[in-house]
This record gives C-alpha cells, sequence and structure tokens, in this order.
C-alpha cells in the first residue's frame, strides 16, 4: 500500500489546524505551547515536502519557484492560525486572546496577498495575462480592507484590556457600535467580496494555463460565487454570532463573512499547486532552467 502523498498529509494537517483554532477550548499553557510548536513545525515541513523545496533548486526555472512559493504563501495563513489553539469565537475569548487573533488576522492579508503576487508573475512566464492581473487588482484593493478590520479589533480589545472607552457601556463588556468600528464592518464586507472576486479569477486563469483542472476551477468558482452572493445577501453590517446561528436562513451569510472563510478557497489552490510542483520536473512551466540559459546564450 502506498504512502500518503505529503500535499494530502498536508492538507489533512490544515483542517485539523484549522479547527484547533476554531473550537474553544480551555488549554492550559503548556498544553497550548506544545499544540503551537506541533502545529507550527508539521505544516512547515509537509508545506516544503509538499514541493516548495522547488524554491530553492538551483536547477528550476525563476516562474517554478515564483509558483512553489506563492503556493507555499497561500497555505500559510492556516498555518499560522496554529499559534493561537482553541481560539472559539471572539466574544467568548479573554481579551489578550483577541489580540492575538486579530494580530494574525492582519498578517495572513498581507501573505495571501505576496503570494497572489508571486501567481501572477508565474503565470505571466506562463502565457496567462488576463484575468491573473484582474485578480491580483481586486486583492490589492481587499488587503488594506482587511489590514484596517483587523488592527480596528486589535486596538478595541487593547483598548478594553487597559480599561480605556471611547464609548458608553450598554451592558458588561457590551459596548455601542463606534464610527471606527462601523468602518471597519464596512471594510471586512468589502475586503470579504473582493477577495471571492479574486479567488474567482484566479482558479479561470489557472484553468486556462493548465495548472488546475477545469473541474476543480469550476468548483472553485460556484463556492466563490456562493460566498459572495451570501456576503451581498447579509449587507455590511456583521451580525451578532447568537442572533444569526439560531435561524437557518442568515447562517450562510454569517459564515461568508468571517474573516478567514474567504482564504479557503485560495489556500486549496495553494495545495494543489504545491502538489503540481511537486509532481512534475522543475522546468516543466515551460521555461528554460539555469544551464540551458546559459547554454542558449553562449550558442
Amino acid at each position: 500500500m502506498p504512502l500518503p502523498r505529503p500535499w494530502a498529509i498536508l492538507a489533512v494537517c490544515l483542517v485539523v489546524i484549522t479547527a484547533l483554532f476554531g473550537a474553544p477550548a480551555d488549554h492550559s499553557p503548556a498544553l497550548q505551547a506544545v499544540i503551537a510548536t506541533a502545529a507550527l513545525v508539521a505544516g512547515g515541513v509537509l508545506t516544503w515536502l509538499a514541493g516548495a523545496r522547488v524554491v530553492v533548486r538551483r536547477d528550476a526555472g525563476d516562474h517554478a519557484r515564483q509558483r512553489a512559493a506563492s503556493a507555499a504563501l497561500l497555505v500559510a495563513p492556516f498555518i499560522l492560525f496554529g499559534l493561537a489553539p482553541g481560539m472559539g469565537p471572539p466574544s467568548d475569548e479573554p481579551t489578550q486572546d483577541n489580540q492575538l487573533r486579530f494580530l494574525l488576522l492582519a498578517i495572513d492579508p498581507m501573505l495571501v496577498c505576496a503570494g497572489l503576487l508571486l501567481l501572477k508573475e508565474a503565470l505571466a512566464g506562463a502565457g496567462e495575462r488576463f484575468l491573473a492581473p484582474m485578480g491580483l487588482a481586486a486583492i490589492l484593493l481587499a488587503t488594506p480592507l482587511y489590514i484596517a478590520f483587523a488592527l480596528i479589533q486589535r486596538v478595541d480589545y487593547v483598548a478594553l484590556a487597559l480599561n480605556w472607552t471611547w464609548a458608553s457601556t450598554v451592558s458588561g463588556r457590551l459596548h455601542e457600535l463606534t464610527p471606527l468600528d462601523a468602518f471597519g464592518m464596512a471594510a471586512l464586507f468589502f475586503a470579504s467580496a473582493l477577495t471571492y472576486v479574486a479567488t474567482v479569477a484566479y482558479a479561470a486563469s489557472l484553468a486556462r494555463a493548465g495548472w488546475l483542472g477545469r473541474r476543480a476551477a469550476l468548483v472553485l468558482q460556484l463556492i466563490c460565487c456562493l460566498g459572495l452572493a451570501f456576503l451581498v445577501a447579509r449587507g455590511f453590517a456583521y451580525p451578532n454570532p447568537h442572533v444569526a446561528l439560531s435561524h437557518w436562513i442568515t447562517v450562510p451569510g454569517f459564515v461568508a463573512g468571517i474573516p478567514a472563510v474567504p482564504w479557503m478557497p485560495l489556500c486549496a489552490i495553494g495545495v494543489m499547486l504545491l502538489r503540481r510542483t511537486g509532481r512534475e520536473p522543475a522546468t516543466a512551466s515551460g521555461e528554460l532552467d539555469a544551464p540551458a540559459r546559459r547554454s542558449v546564450r553562449q550558442a
């Protein structure tokens, strides 16, 4: 019986890390450190074995290395979630945990943007220069909006930890929504919508370049279109989780707007690109490797 491929183990590892991050649990500091270390090491090693090692291969073409680096960056946000096992919903967690949560949510969109920028360059080397730039334009607009949302939320929790407030208390830990918070929620709405649009464009571009199967691309596009439709139906305001989850009709819009959910199809693209990169020769992207380029110049 053949052993599972590294990319398949990586996919399972990413699902487990995400589940550990999203499921609330009261881990001891020692256990939390062990889980976080194991998640980061496992995710990093599996990403390397699945295909990211092509980045350091001297015989690989530039575009093959760009593709491998972009794939690693697209899965990196979910590996970083391993730093916060047992986090759960923000309303159920202490202030310090939420500060870490929104710090990660400010870093992750930068990784996604960098990954898609490199992927656009790799696709250009494969002759696809139309759809990928459209997707890049969307993600370049989405990234600062994601960062603004995450930093605004983090500032709120830092202020709460320092007993500062700029809004009157309604009840207990609940405060009135400030204009800055309202801006953050609107920024999250547009960032999520633009990320879905970017994913649709990149999936089509990858299919045209032959780096992604047409059925896989179609499934990803369908998921993103549904996510975008649910998000638009929900509107700008982010609903209260307890209210949203109490009615089945409001659940899809709530889930589609969770900050990390629009990155999931991009993470799947990253895993599939690592699979392709690990299976094919480094120069199979249509680019001459370094020795071949030197031979051509000498001839």
